[in-house]
């Protein structure tokens, strides 16, 4: 078994991502951790920790060091191995986690700015009227997302409550196309809560 993800994207949707500028492992990366916020959830905690270990595989073979993606991965990386009594194993993937997060800075000063289809005619107004306006609308969005990011890594390490709309935000807020901002999205809503399901 070579360990290599399995291609399940149509061959109109890999066009469309390799358009964008993403590879298939950014879409592979996503549904695995997509797939582990669910179960954990449901409270299907071995299927969710199988998921967030293959994810973060392809985060370290495909992601730079100051990816929050990859952060995201260690932390729920952590979070399973904490939950299945490993606690030092988990604490060491939880400061990765926290540098990995620190270190995101110029990754996240590089993503394009965002665009949306209902205001677009608004932003292309902006833009010629103001140089750098648009660009700096989507600055503030990505750096406030990023702040949240690490608020919710910090959560989940020092075993805080909270978080559990993060998943239900990432089904409504998660862009269409294949956008940077989607990335950042992903890698904010997609760390786990940290909290077990009270029936």
């Amino acid at each position: 078994m070579s360990g290599a993800p399995t291609s399940v994207v149509d061959p109109r949707a890999l066009e469309a991502l390799i358009r964008a500028g993403w590879a298939e492992t950014d879409l592979a990366w996503e549904t695995r951790q997509a797939e582990a916020a669910e179960h954990d959830a449901s409270g299907r905690h071995d299927a969710a920790a199988a998921l967030w270990a293959e994810g973060l595989r392809l985060a370290r073979e495909a992601f730079a060091g100051n990816d929050p993606r990859l952060a995201a991965s260690l932390a729920n990386q952590a979070h399973g191995l904490r939950r299945a009594g490993r606690g030092q194993a988990a604490r060491g993937l939880f400061e990765e986690a926290l540098l990995a997060w620190d270190a995101s800075g110029p990754w996240v000063a590089a993503l394009a700015p965002e665009r949306r289809a209902r205001s677009s005619t608004f932003h292309l107004r902006l833009e010629a009227k103001h140089p750098g306006g648009y660009a700096h609308h989507s600055r503030e969005r990505y750096e406030a997302l990023a702040a949240e990011g690490r608020a919710a890594l910090l959560a989940l390490r020092d075993g805080r409550e909270g978080g559990e709309e993060r998943l239900a935000r990432w089904a409504k807020e998660r862009p269409e196309g294949y956008t940077d901002a989607r990335k950042l999205l992903a890698a904010v809503c997609l760390i786990a809560p940290g909290l077990e399901r009270r029936a």
